[in-house]
């Protein structure tokens, strides 16, 4: 009867591990498909705010104003000025990192 109950026991604990690991891994698989969706539907904006691009980018905020020059022509990365905010058109800044291709640091 002992025998029975510690086998019984261990056979639940290992049912019990294999459905947690399911759920974390279809969570995480989850947790994937959300963000290519939402990088999908940041792409579709019209304009980024300067958060927005970081957040696109994958950079800080006061990395992308290193490439921010207050005229247009000199600036590096391409954006809109309205007021006193700056604006990124996530299309234009796809072409200008195809453009652009791999940059050194220094440069």
């Amino acid at each position: 009867m002992k025998n029975n109950l510690i086998a019984t026991s261990i056979f639940s604990l290992a049912i019990a591990i294999v459905i947690g690991s399911w759920l974390i891994s279809s969570g995480l698989n989850n947790s994937e498909a959300l963000k290519e969706k939402e990088t999908e539907a940041m792409k579709q904006q019209l304009l980024l705010s300067q958060s927005e691009l970081g957040e696109y980018l994958g950079l800080t905020e006061e990395e992308i104003q290193m490439f921010i020059s207050e005229d247009i022509s000199k600036s590096v990365i391409p954006y809109i000025k309205i007021g006193n905010e700056f604006y990124y058109s996530a299309k234009a800044i796809d072409e200008w990192l195809v453009e652009a291709g791999p940059l050194k640091v220094g440069q």
